[in-house]
């Protein structure tokens, strides 16, 4: 069975993002991340995808990078499947933190 699906963008959704966050593990629902807000508050943020090109330099679907800091930077698009859509965040590029380093704001 095929299922037609358009993907929707909008201006602030299409743009790259990016932030500091710590590892967690692999979940049901991609990648977690625990990173910190701009009001200094930490909030847990799954990525749903990855590019391979990233997951061949840090292959976090084996849980290799567990508690280590990144600068990741990504995108989020909505995917409109029939008469529901949904958000998905995809992971483009991860820097691995030295210790001591932060994102520059």
């Amino acid at each position: 069975m095929l299922s037609s699906f358009a993907i929707s963008h909008s201006q602030e959704i299409n743009r790259i993002g990016q932030l500091e966050g710590v590892y967690q593990g692999r979940v049901e629902e991609g990648y977690s991340f625990c990173c910190k807000t701009a009001s200094g508050f930490e909030k847990i943020l799954v990525f749903n995808e990855i590019l391979s090109v990233v997951l061949e330099k840090y292959p976090l679907h084996i849980d290799k990078h567990v508690g280590e800091d990144f600068i990741i930077s990504f995108t989020k698009d909505i995917i409109i499947e029939e008469k529901r859509s949904r958000e998905v965040s995809t992971i483009l590029r991860l820097q691995k933190l030295a210790p001591g380093q932060h994102l520059r704001k």
